[in-house]
C-alpha cells in the first residue's frame, strides 16, 4: 500500500552521482482504482519536485540522472505492472527513469 502522495518516501544520491527517489509500499499492492490513482499522483509529485527550483538548488545538474524506484514487498498484480510500464514511458518523456524493484 502506498500512502501520502504528497511526500517523498526516500531520496538518496548514488555513488555515481545520480539520484534515486523511492516510492515504498508497506504491504501488498492491489490494482484498485484508488491504488492506481495514488501511484500516479505520487509519481507526478516526484516529477514536479525534480523539475522544480528546490531540486535544482539541492542537486544542481542532476535532473537528468534521476531514477524513481517503486519498491515492493511482493510481485504486484498484472494490471499494476502494466500501469508501471506506462509510467516508465511517461517518466522517460520527462527525463527520469522509472523501475519496479522487489525487496
Amino acid at each position: 500500500m502506498i500512502y501520502d502522495a504528497n511526500s517523498i518516501d526516500i531520496l538518496g544520491e548514488r555513488k555515481d552521482g545520480g539520484i534515486d527517489m523511492f516510492i515504498v509500499s508497506s504491504g501488498p499492492m492491489d490494482a484498485s482504482p484508488q491504488t492506481q490513482t495514488l501511484l500516479l499522483d505520487k509519481v507526478e509529485n516526484y516529477l514536479t519536485y525534480v523539475k522544480g527550483p528546490q531540486f535544482r538548488q539541492e542537486f544542481p545538474g542532476k535532473e537528468k540522472s534521476v531514477n524513481i524506484v517503486l519498491q515492493l514487498e511482493e510481485k504486484p498484480p498484472e494490471l499494476l505492472l502494466a500501469l508501471c510500464e506506462k509510467i516508465a514511458g511517461w517518466t522517460e518523456e520527462n527525463g527520469v527513469r522509472f523501475r519496479v524493484e522487489k525487496k
